[in-house]
């Protein structure tokens, strides 16, 4: 094997490739330039002055007749080189910016180990597309999989100048086109010590075989298959069901295998509701169809083929009119010839595209719904007599619980949402900008048509490739962009200008929130809340190569919007998981466990939970009624298989994630802390895969595990045989009061916040409430107290003075006789008072009481209430 290196002032080494009773399609060496040019290619070499290469070992395999997979083996540049993190670091960007290929898989010594920040920068870069197969199957902590380890191979032990263990060969898989996999085994082998002299038993020395230790994979690869038994459809609503029936009688038996459909995509991907599917279909379908609103369909005729397979000349629009004319005249004069003659065009909302299939191997079972994916960025609200939607018995229950939203007030919160839509658009557009993009976006629970109490909303500007003709308007963001405060602030206030100029009538206030990004508050006259989450995506030399990559801006980096979107193509069923997030919500809300800032789980926390019960554990969904007679009992059992999975399951040591071990997210280089801390892990599908319940403790973990529990509890003291059994333990799911405080508890501190108007008040409330976390985790983990925070601010009567408790499991002496105690509440309140926007108006104080005081307090403003 020749030298994989050209330089002849290094010493020379390769690398091959051994098979074993199978054969490539085919072989070849190809070299991969490691100058810094943009027009380097793997598969040609240029006419120039040479200049230092890799060389690569390419393999290409086939799976099928129509789908490969190239192994590229490849050896980077040893410590030993001179420069060598900048060869690495180079060789790689080289690699994924010309591999023109997509299903290949990187095998090799890669020379560097996870600690080396450069090269782990640049996979983390690529990490939508490319993925290290030993980070899907191992937790580096767990076990770090050092190839190259010193501390127990001789070899390395001679061949180390750290002496420092590292991984440094890897399988790295590229994301597969038509191709999904399943890692079956990833160990390493060759790692016994061989004797150095076979034929001496009395010797006693051993060595290993190599410095490095060998890494075994075996993968399964299975084709993802496009096929006549899986269809993307239009289906009719059920109540044009029986009209459509009646036109179907004189037809073969077998057409009662499909459902009454219009056809979109025949044939199509036959899903296997594995992770692929739901990244590489399920997703991108559903990125697709919010950019189309729902529509209408008029039905004008039915009308059949003689023949399953037939081809027909297609009219221009002038012959069509006239072949109408035509028909409709002879349609009048020989009526009895026309079997299926609509008097009367009718039309069907279409919320939703639906897949069907039916199973590989029974061409005579019929097709079922697969997957229901709406139209539109923002789903339709669930209601009371809802098409579509659940058993109108379960819609009685959730409309007498109040748990549907009123028309009025989503209305309300729309027409807020477009204004301010528009309101943008004045002056982020294609006149203004050439450089520059922008996209408003709603999420959280307006976003997915539940009942929520405020419009969570992001302003996304991105920053495109530079054109030539730069407005001044781009002049003035690419000035800015050196500074990234300055252009944040730039942006915020000129939303705040605009959102102040046009509402200036409608809103009681517009105010920045200091937090740790960006937002703006709005609160409009009939007391809708409108929060804007500012973003700003800039272009740098690596954002510019990824997105050339890639070819368009990462889907997953936009704040909250793709995190919803990931869950609902989990589900299968947004309607079913609409009413199923609803109920444990509210529930959440009613027992005290609800509220990210307070310590629980936030709104999304709570939807990758019902979204993994939907998964898991909703029927098969057979056709249209299947869902539109989702029946009581039916949600009764998803709710009771909720609490019973998560008061179950082992939060204090347990990872929650809805996809597999398999599907393990790459971790940032240099990545804050803070994203992953918290006493309940719960891990968003989305990149960067952040922890959805950072800001629970140890307190209100043990507080949500206890919530879990109390419902079990309720389920198993009560019947739950019949259908009404099951109506009424739903009902006393939601009757579960707030107990706050707990038996437990002894004592409280009372927080009283207080300012002149409301628009003060709420800017001085959420600056106190960013700072809860640091005091809830001061009071854990330094001065080791159990606690139970209230989940909900209390404003009082006259709207200018709010209240807020934490309970605690010491009695208020101990409290206030503890140093490292107060010296956090000192701590805490230093904190609140340093807010920069403080006004004299704004009060802050705190008291350390029992409990039975506090409780003797709320009796008397509760009484002092109703007086009033």
């Amino acid at each position: 094997m020749k030298s994989i290196t050209n330089s002849h002032e290094e010493k020379s080494y390769g690398q091959l490739m051994i098979m074993k009773n199978f054969r490539p399609r085919s072989f070849s060496i190809c070299p991969l330039d490691l100058a810094e040019d943009d027009d380097v290619s793997v598969t040609t070499a240029l006419t120039r002055k040479p200049t230092l290469t890799k060389e690569l070992i390419i393999a290409r395999f086939g799976l099928n007749a129509k789908v490969t997979i190239d192994l590229v083996n490849l050896h980077l540049h040893s410590d030993l080189a001179r420069n060598a993190t900048e060869k690495r670091c180079q060789a790689l960007r080289n690699l994924f910016r010309t591999m023109k290929t997509n299903n290949y898989m990187l095998i090799g010594d890669f020379n560097f180990g996870d600690a080396h920040i450069k090269e782990q920068n640049i996979l983390a870069m690529y990490e939508n597309d490319i993925h290290d197969l030993w980070k899907e199957m191992y937790r580096l902590d767990e076990n770090p999989g050092f190839t190259f380890d010193p501390l127990r191979n001789i070899c390395a032990q001679i061949t180390s100048q750290s002496q420092r263990s590292r991984r440094l060969d890897r399988y790295l898989i590229h994301t597969l086109y038509n191709l999904s996999y399943s890692i079956e085994h990833l160990s390493m082998i060759a790692t016994d010590t061989i004797s150095i002299d076979p034929f001496n038993n009395n010797d006693n020395q051993r060595i290993n075989l190599y410095d490095h230790y060998a890494l075994q994979l075996i993968i399964d690869f299975r084709t993802r298959s496009i096929s006549h038994r899986s269809a993307l459809v239009i289906l009719p609503t059920t109540n044009k069901k029986p009209l459509i029936a009646s036109c179907r009688t004189h037809y073969r038996s077998s057409n009662n295998l499909w459902p009454s459909h219009i056809n979109l995509l025949w044939p199509f991907y036959y899903l296997n509701d594995c992770q692929d599917d739901q990244e590489d279909i399920l997703l991108k379908l559903r990125l697709l169809l919010c950019q189309y609103s729902p529509f209408s369909l008029k039905i004008n005729e039915i009308d059949s083929f003689v023949e399953n397979n037939v081809c027909f000349l297609k009219c221009d629009e002038q012959s069509t009119n006239h072949l109408r004319q035509l028909h409709e005249q002879l349609a009048r004069l020989f009526s009895y010839c026309f079997k299926n003659i609509l008097n009367k065009s009718f039309e069907f909302p279409v919320p939703y595209l639906y897949i069907l299939q039916r199973p590989h191997d029974n061409d005579t079972t019929p097709f079922h719904i697969v997957h229901q994916i709406p139209l539109g960025p923002v789903l339709q609200p669930i209601h009371y007599r809802q098409l579509n939607s659940v058993h109108t018995k379960l819609q009685e229950f959730f409309q007498t619980m109040n748990l549907y939203e009123t028309h009025e007030s989503y209305k309300t919160k729309q027409d807020k949402f477009e204004k301010l839509s528009s309101c943008f658009q004045q002056i982020f557009n294609k006149d203004t900008l050439h450089c520059f993009t922008h996209s408003f976006l709603p999420y959280g629970s307006f976003r997915i048509g539940i009942n929520g109490q405020d419009v969570d909303t992001v302003f996304l500007l991105n920053e495109i490739k530079p054109t030539n003709s730069e407005t001044t308007f781009d002049g003035t963001l690419h000035q800015l962009k050196q500074d990234a405060n300055a252009l944040n602030k730039h942006i915020v206030n000129l939303l705040e200008t605009q959102i102040n100029g046009n509402f200036k009538e409608e809103i009681i206030y517009c105010m920045k929130i200091e937090a740790l990004f960006p937002i703006i508050s709005i609160l409009f006259n009939d007391q809708t809340k409108v929060e804007i989450f500012v973003q700003i995506e800039l272009n740098d030399e690596q954002s510019i190569e990824c997105k050339a990559v890639n070819d368009s801006h990462s889907p997953g980096s936009i704040h909250g919007v793709y995190d919803m979107e990931r869950l609902l193509v989990y589900t299968r069923s947004p309607p079913i998981f609409q009413h199923l997030l609803t109920y444990i919500r509210t529930w959440a809300q009613h027992v005290g466990l609800y509220g990210q800032v307070y310590g629980y789980l936030g709104g999304y926390a709570w939807a990758v939970l019902c979204a993994c019960i939907c998964h898991k554990y909703l029927s098969p969904i057979k056709s249209l009624l299947t869902i539109q007679e989702f029946s009581i009992d039916e949600f009764f059992s998803l709710v009771k298989s909720f609490f019973s999975t998560f008061a179950q399951f082992n939060w204090s040591t347990d990872v929650f994630c809805l996809y597999p071990k398999s599907y393990k997210p790459i971790i940032y280089a240099g990545r804050p802390s803070v994203y992953q801390r918290g006493s309940m892990r719960i891990i968003s599908p989305s990149p960067p895969f952040n922890n959805a319940a950072r800001s629970t403790k140890k307190s209100t973990r043990d507080l949500i595990i206890q919530g879990f529990q109390h419902v079990i509890q309720l389920l198993d003291s009560i019947s739950t045989f019949t259908t009404e059994d099951k109506l009424n333990a739903l009902k006393q799911i939601l009757e579960l009061n707030n107990n706050f405080p707990n038996e437990k508890m002894e004592s409280i501190v009372q927080l009283t916040i207080s300012s002149e108007n409301a628009d003060e008040l709420d800017s001085w409330i959420g600056w106190i409430k960013s700072h809860l976390s640091f005091f809830f985790s001061d009071c854990e983990e330094a001065c080791h107290y159990t606690f139970q925070p209230q989940s909900a601010i209390e404003y009082q009567s006259n709207k200018s003075v709010a209240l807020y408790a934490i309970a605690f499991q010491v009695d208020s002496i101990a409290l206030k006789q503890s140093q490292k105690f107060i010296t956090r509440l000192q701590k805490f309140t230093d904190q609140v008072n340093s807010f920069l926007n403080r006004t004299n108006s704004m009060k802050f104080s705190h008291q350390i009481i029992s409990k039975d005081d506090w409780k003797h307090e709320r009796m008397k403003l509760k009484s002092q209430r109703i007086n009033q």
